[in-house]
């Protein structure tokens, strides 16, 4: 009995199936080559290598040549200007594996030198409209404690500029009793002075606490991600509410009131000046 199945190593993947008849006997000898000497499945070759021909080939207009096309620069390129959308994790990850691949069939030595690959595309800050939309949200939850929270989750974001692991770490012990500092106590251990106009509010929505209560939540038995995002699903609103663009618009609003670069360096916890230009594209904040 004879069976109608390709063989194992017969691989057509719907990306390029318009395209096939081209570059499939290119990508099938080269991951025949590349997986006896690497010593892997064939199959598991296909995932990244045929979105990198592809992308040579149709993009790049280059021949089906393996020299050409698996020089580290090009390979550099692809990673930068052929998998957008995708994260910084997903693309190193395939850079790796395409420069194993290079290792394997490049015969010249590489001058090129690698490149590390930018953080994802920067959060932007909220705007006027949509700060006053989330004050009043903070304003209208149907419960004492879903109003204090929400006070103190735009407090600590808008107020301080805290990332949200941050935040869900702050205890009543850490802000001052008049809401005027917030002590950070991670790694980027800081003193962050709160922005005038949100210490009343941190002030009062905290005047309850214990010392040792969460700032954000009290009664949580740790801290941990997903709490910000759980208790903003629980409210059941459209607004797209995240400490990271609260964190987005502290930064532009002082990078607007030109408050020394080394200063805000060490208010934020960040570690370089270009992580501060970064926001800059943003400015000025409407």
């Amino acid at each position: 009995m004879t069976s109608d199945l390709p063989a194992p190593s017969t691989y057509t993947p719907l990306l390029a199936l318009p395209w096939w008849d081209t570059i499939g006997p290119f990508l099938t000898a080269l991951v025949d080559d590349v997986s006896a000497e690497l010593g892997v499945a064939p199959r598991s070759l296909y995932s990244f290598l045929t979105p990198f021909v592809l992308w040579c080939w149709q993009t790049k207009a280059l021949d089906l040549d393996r020299q050409t096309m698996f020089r580290r620069s090009r390979i550099e390129s692809f990673v930068i200007n052929g998998m957008p959308g995708l994260s910084r994790g997903t693309k190193n990850t395939v850079r790796g594996k395409l420069l194993r691949v290079s290792e394997v069939i490049v015969t010249e030595l590489p001058t090129t030198p690698l490149h590390g690959i930018g953080r994802s595309t920067t959060t932007p800050p909220y705007n006027a409209k949509q700060r006053a939309e989330l004050y009043s949200w903070s304003r209208t939850r149907g419960t004492d404690a879903g109003r204090r929270d929400a006070a103190v989750l735009l407090a600590l974001g808008f107020g301080a500029g805290l990332a949200t692991r941050e935040l869900l770490a702050v205890r009543r012990r850490d802000v001052a009793d008049d809401g005027s500092t917030v002590r950070v106590r991670d790694a980027r251990r800081r003193t962050v002075p709160v922005d005038d106009q949100w210490q009343a509010v941190l002030q009062r929505a905290l005047d309850e606490h214990d010392p040792d209560d969460w700032a954000f939540r009290p009664g949580r038995h740790s801290a941990s991600s997903g709490q910000v995002a759980d208790f903003v699903r629980r409210t059941a609103t459209d607004l797209d509410i995240r400490p990271a663009r609260m964190r987005s618009t502290w930064l532009c609003q002082r990078l607007e009131q030109d408050i020394a670069v080394d200063a805000l360096l060490a208010q934020s916890g960040l570690q370089t000046y270009a992580a501060l230009d970064r926001y800059r594209s943003f400015l000025p904040v409407s």
